[in-house]
């Protein structure tokens, strides 16, 4: 049960990094090659308020969370305000995130521990925290990509240029788009700090952006449960395949092919995972008022 616990808290946190991350690729159109690079920001801030000043963990995961927004302002001012095309953006990220990752391997105050890593970490993830906090991310990217927000930014993603004549400010939607996502993968990384209570800065490479991504394609662009289950299924799917040693992750890649091969829109496409239980649940109830009618005639 152990074993499953932390397969569960480690797909948990992915899925609080990814509510953030359909936003910014989904809905405004952006493909981030970096994000892992705010899980470090927020991972290391939420550990030191924890650690050294004894924040409680919420208030910590959320600093760390505000932080890494307030740091991708770093890459998103200079980039957005010129029009950067999508792929420049990516690559832009790409280099944002090693750079992170190189300095806080540098930085040699005890705070940070440079190339070492912290250790000692209070150890306050658990699976009740992980799965709330899961729940509650999805919750709000759901009302985020249903609010007016999410409307602006699916109409400069599909028509950028009849947005900006309209009056919509391309600039602002896409720097609140990223702030968004950075928001909430500067909270996993604070989730994952506080899980494994230690980590070095080389943990936040490239592989992780390029998992999050994959998510994202894999999912759904459209769709925000989508992703989460998506991400849930490159959790799993690997601890599934263990079994079969060195060939688990030739297996894995070829799965991948064959799901995009043969549904190139993502798992869930534009839809939500909830949306044909609510169509019943709507169905019965039309045919239940229909039958108290008839039988009232």
């Amino acid at each position: 049960m152990g074993y499953l616990e932390g397969i569960a808290i480690s797909a948990s946190i992915n899925i609080v990094c990814i509510c953030g991350l359909v936003i910014l690729t989904g809905y405004i159109g952006l493909f981030s090659m970096g994000h892992a690079s705010f899980m470090c920001i927020g991972a290391y801030a939420a550990a030191i308020l924890t650690k050294y000043y004894s924040f409680p963990f919420i208030i910590a995961l959320l600093i760390g969370g505000a932080i890494a927004a307030l740091s991708s302002l770093i890459i998103g001012v200079p980039t957005l305000r010129g029009k950067m095309s999508a792929d420049c953006f990516a690559i832009a990220t790409l280099g944002f995130g090693e750079a992170v990752r190189i300095i806080m391997s540098n930085i040699s105050h005890p705070y940070f521990g440079g190339a070492r890593g912290m250790s000692g970490i209070p150890a306050y993830m658990n699976l009740g925290w992980a799965l709330a906090l899961a729940f509650v991310s999805i919750v709000l990217t759901l009302n985020y990509a249903r609010s007016q927000h999410g409307k602006l930014a699916l109409a400069i993603r599909d028509h950028q240029d009849a947005s900006e004549l309209i009056g919509i400010n391309i600039f602002r939607e896409k720097i609140k788009c990223l702030m968004y996502s950075a928001f909430f993968c500067g909270i996993g990384g604070g989730m994952m700090a506080h899980y494994y209570t230690y980590m070095v800065p080389n943990v936040f490479n490239a592989t992780i952006s390029n998992n999050l991504l994959t998510s994202v394609v894999l999912g759904g662009v459209s769709s925000v449960t989508g992703p989460a289950m998506g991400t849930a299924i490159l959790t799993f799917l690997p601890e599934v395949l263990r079994f079969l040693s060195n060939w688990r992750l030739a297996i894995y890649g070829l799965v991948m092919v064959l799901i995009m091969r043969m549904r190139p829109e993502g798992l869930l496409a534009h839809k939500e995972i909830h949306q044909p239980i609510v169509q019943l649940v709507r169905f019965i109830r039309s045919r239940t008022v229909r039958s108290t009618d008839s039988g009232r005639g």
